[in-house]
């Protein structure tokens, strides 16, 4: 039986025809552009044209086909183009109809050959390359990883670029044209340039090389690169002008006092004018706020009188004046806290009664006045207690008729 179709099949329509040449000259990409209905896998849609002849196809039938007219493919149909061929079929490809690729264009490998373009239109009419997996994937046409290739670029797509649309610098994006654009930021924003009156950027000559001062980050505020003089703290959010005034803006001198002189005179706790304080304020203070400064005494080992002779003349236990204490502070104070003082009696062997003469006189057990015990209090005492002293005889009292003796009774 003469199982091949009908030569009725073949004959074209206007229709049928135009949409075969499209075929033969465009491959698969003309078609899939044409509105038709949903199309099984295995199916064809006939406004494509004919079915192409089965001359190396197998011989049975029935492998593929069901019915008299041979129009349905089997249900049970199923085909492993990777184990059968070789080439396994991924993403959308995998659900692609068959006749898409093996149709009467010719061998498909011949098309295979020439990758993706042997199927596929160049949408972006073979500026990027020809390399369409370098930038896509078998599941969707949607570019992948469009920044981290942008980076390889003259323009790396950074901060509020990362977010521009393509066609904001590709006027073409849309339609798949990305030819070279210049990479400069005024080729982007001269609208932004007319706009910028605070500073006049125009009226400054700042009409060029936007980076030198900007970051892609923002415009403004914190985005401002002042390479001259880092802007932190409240710096950030100073107007220029009060700065830069008259619109000067070249050769301004950069010491913090230049701009607070007025604070540095005006300051009275301390008097920075009487006390001679440097004008470099950034010795005590930052640029978060003035108040709370805080003063390195690095490198000040002495001198502390100068500033705190007020605290020496009113301290009373002990009193540092009537006792004579020296006015070199270190010698028993800290920077951290003035109580708490530690008086160093290394070196001390004798002389104790120029402190200690009131414990001597009130001593009564024993009486060292009625005694006339020496005054080289060393002799018996020592610095970590006055009590329990420990009296050095030369020779022994701690028998025979000495042995019961008080002190008081020699």
């Amino acid at each position: 039986m003469d199982r091949r179709p009908q030569d009725t099949r073949f004959k074209l329509s206007s229709t049928q025809a135009a949409a075969l040449v499209l075929c033969l000259l465009y491959g698969a990409l003309a078609c899939a552009v044409q509105p038709r209905s949903e199309v099984e896998v295995q199916e064809w849609w006939h406004e494509r044209g004919p079915v192409v002849p089965h001359a190396t196809f197998p011989d049975d039938c029935s492998l593929c086909h069901e019915g008299q007219d041979w129009s349905d493919v089997r249900d049970d149909f199923t085909f492993d183009h990777g184990a059968e061929t070789g080439v396994e079929l991924e993403g959308a490809h995998n659900e692609a109809e068959c006749l898409r690729c093996h149709n009467d264009r010719g061998p498909v490998a011949l098309f295979a050959a020439r990758g993706c373009s042997g199927c596929h239109e160049n949408f972006h009419q073979g500026r990027l390359g020809v390399n369409c997996e370098d930038c896509h994937e078998q599941t969707t046409w949607r570019p992948f990883e469009q920044i981290a290739m942008h980076n390889r670029t003259r323009l790396p797509l950074v901060g509020a670029h990362a977010a521009t649309p393509c066609w904001s610098c590709h006027e073409g994006a849309q339609v798949g044209d990305f030819y070279y654009e210049d990479p400069t930021c005024i080729a982007c924003h001269q609208d932004d340039l007319a706009r910028a009156l605070n500073p006049d950027h125009q009226a400054q000559g700042w009409v060029s090389a936007c980076d030198r001062c900007h970051i892609p980050t923002t415009w403004s505020g914190g985005g401002f690169n002042h390479n001259t003089f880092p802007l932190t703290g409240a710096h950030k959010n100073t107007d220029c002008t009060l700065c830069h005034v008259g619109n000067v803006y070249a050769g301004l001198p950069s010491n913090c006092v230049d701009c607070h002189l007025p604070e540095f005179l005006g300051t009275t706790d301390p008097d920075h004018q009487a006390l001679n304080f440097s004008t470099m304020c950034q010795g005590c203070h930052n640029t978060t706020m003035w108040e709370g400064a805080k003063f390195p005494h690095t490198g000040i080992v002495n001198g502390c009188v100068t500033c705190h002779l007020p605290e020496y003349q009113a301290t009373t236990s002990p009193n540092h004046q009537v006792q004579g204490f020296s006015t070199s502070c270190e010698q028993c104070h800290g920077t951290n806290s003035w109580f708490g003082a530690n008086f160093s009696h290394v070196g001390i062997t004798n002389g104790c009664v120029t402190c200690h003469l009131p414990e001597y006189n009130n001593t009564t057990d024993p009486n060292h006045m009625a005694a006339g015990f020496p005054t080289s209090c060393e002799n018996c005492h020592n610095t970590n207690n006055w009590n329990n002293a420990v009296f050095s005889h030369t020779f022994p009292i701690t028998s025979g008729k000495h042995k019961n003796f008080s002190c008081s009774d020699c």
